[in-house]
């Protein structure tokens, strides 16, 4: 898929929308949607601080599973707002509490300061992410904290699937615009003046049991959506190199999650 034919971020709320009204274990892949309670990287933003008595938003929440998390651990307010009124309506219907809310808004009609913003997903699907994550800054006080996810590709699976994306121009996510790594959030962090500690979640999928199944099922339609035709033969012999020999390469490294997640504070 040519560059120009990518999902820019004005089609994001129709294709979120189209997601949540199906319903997302109907859209997502059962790899995504693990059988934990919490996801890994959901799992990870909660333990990453204690929520107690802080102001929260939480931008971009979707059906509002974080949102709901973190103002059952103790949050003064949670505000998730999301421009999906198919998501606000679901998580409105979903999760109630007293000191929890959810508007169908954009983060740049949003004027209120918080302790803790979280935006989980996000930034790789906007056309100016670096302006994105500028905006979303102003919004925490000082001494406060903003907590961003999103997938990380320094890793054996980000490794193949850019190289395709890179010297062959396919297309290798639905929605995705930009492919971070810790090295753009390093480079951001000091623009903003911003102190940034990370780590990444999802061994697995980055160069383990989970991304050979990823893989087994994504590079078929990468090829197709491409309009390369290729031996299915070809696909599993790579696939079972990988499960001979790549999972044995890559050490569970700091950077080696398929998703990373950072903590810029103020």
């Amino acid at each position: 898929m040519n560059a120009h034919n990518y999902m820019k971020n004005k089609e994001l709320q129709s294709f979120y929308n189209s997601v949540y009204e199906k319903g997302e274990k109907r859209h997502y892949t059962s790899l995504l949607l693990s059988g934990d309670k919490i996801p890994p990287a959901k799992a990870e933003v909660l333990k990453e601080l204690s929520w107690k008595g802080k102001n929260v938003l939480d931008a971009g929440c979707g059906t509002g599973e974080l949102a709901h998390a973190i103002a059952k651990r103790g949050a003064e307010s949670v505000v998730g707002i999301d421009y999906s009124d198919a998501a606000i309506g679901e998580a409105k219907k979903t999760h109630v509490r007293r000191n929890l809310e959810f508007r169908c808004k954009n983060i740049s009609d949003t004027k209120e300061r918080f302790d803790v913003v979280v935006s989980l997903g996000t930034l790789e699907h906007l056309d100016d992410p670096f302006g994105a994550l500028k905006q979303l800054s102003s919004l925490v006080k000082p001494k406060g904290s903003l907590i961003i996810t999103c997938p990380n590709w320094t890793n054996v699976r980000g490794y193949i699937l850019l190289t395709l994306k890179f010297l062959f121009d396919m297309s290798i996510t639905k929605a995705d615009l930009h492919y971070f790594t810790p090295v753009e959030f390093e480079a951001w962090a000091k623009k903003l003046h911003l102190k940034l500690s990370w780590r990444t979640v999802e061994q697995e999928w980055g160069h383990g049991k989970k991304m050979i199944e990823d893989l087994s099922r994504r590079l078929p339609n990468v090829f197709r959506d491409a309009g390369i035709r290729i031996s299915q033969n070809k696909i599993k012999e790579f696939i079972h190199w990988l499960d001979e020999h790549a999972v044995r390469l890559e050490k569970n490294e700091i950077h080696a999650g398929a998703v990373a997640l950072f903590h810029l504070k103020k």
